[in-house]
């Protein structure tokens, strides 16, 4: 069919008889083959829907990158910073006096660095509060060993703090929005102190500590801006956490993920 465009272009009188021949040839070209059976040879129609399938198999396999491309970052990593609320239930079950003003919510921060294996799958380490509660009230009486004379006020705190090395999940919901899940082990350094401010101003406490190791759970909620910043806001559950009386401790943190 070449060689015949070819001859009518080389006859052709003028430059408007020339543009004439190849707009037809071009059209005959691009015109789906049951609208050319005239002009197509069957092999030719199979070459062209080849084609058609080609590229739409590679707009489906393509689509996916262009969908994470601000989610994905040169070195996929990641460094968190987050706050919030947790909560220990049980915490505030035995007062140290009748009346005490106990709380068992408290603020939590958390750093952590995470890395992304792929667009699915990851990992993340951080540190930092699992839980806090605290009590305030007034002994009727000065501890033994304490100076000065009661009553005097004191202050209670119980913290959970340490390292957790977790496995992420992502379930990408659109260019920027997605699920995230995780799944982890921590160790976690519980303690309870008692502060007392005496009549003299001094300061008396006492503490006492246990270690716990346990498995963590998360389920979140990511948005990424662009590829060097993020939004993340996570619930997490720590399981019971204590020495004798354990408390089953939970937290949701609001962080910033800072991509690089």
């Amino acid at each position: 069919m070449r060689s015949v465009v070819a001859a009518r272009l080389a006859s052709a009188s003028n430059e408007d008889s020339r543009k004439t021949i190849l707009t037809k040839w071009l059209l005959s070209a691009t015109i789906p083959p049951a609208c050319t059976a005239s002009i197509y040879t069957k092999k030719e129609a199979r070459m062209d829907l080849q084609k058609i399938w080609l590229t739409w198999a590679c707009v489906a396999i393509c689509h996916p990158a262009y969908a994470t491309d601000l989610f994905t970052t040169k070195y996929n990593s990641y460094i968190s910073v987050s706050g919030g609320r947790s909560s220990a239930p049980g915490t505030c079950t035995y007062l140290i006096t009748a009346g005490a003003n106990c709380s068992e919510k408290g603020t939590v921060v958390r750093l952590g660095y995470g890395y992304q294996l792929n667009r699915y799958l990851g990992f993340e380490i951080s540190h930092g509060d699992f839980g806090t509660a605290s009590e305030k009230g007034t002994l009727p009486s000065t501890p033994a060993g304490v100076p000065g004379s009661g009553p005097i006020p004191y202050r209670w705190e119980w913290t959970a703090i340490g390292w957790e090395v977790a496995a992420t999940a992502t379930l990408h919901l659109g260019e920027s929005l997605s699920l995230t899940g995780k799944i982890g082990v921590f160790r976690a350094d519980v303690g309870s102190e008692i502060i007392v401010t005496t009549s003299t101003n001094e300061i008396w406490h006492s503490v006492s500590r246990t270690t716990n190791n346990n498995t963590s759970r998360g389920l979140g909620i990511r948005y990424d801006f662009n590829r060097d910043f993020a939004l993340r806001l996570q619930y997490e559950n720590f399981g019971e956490l204590g020495s004798s009386s354990k408390s089953k401790t939970a937290a949701t943190y609001c962080g910033i993920l800072l991509k690089f």
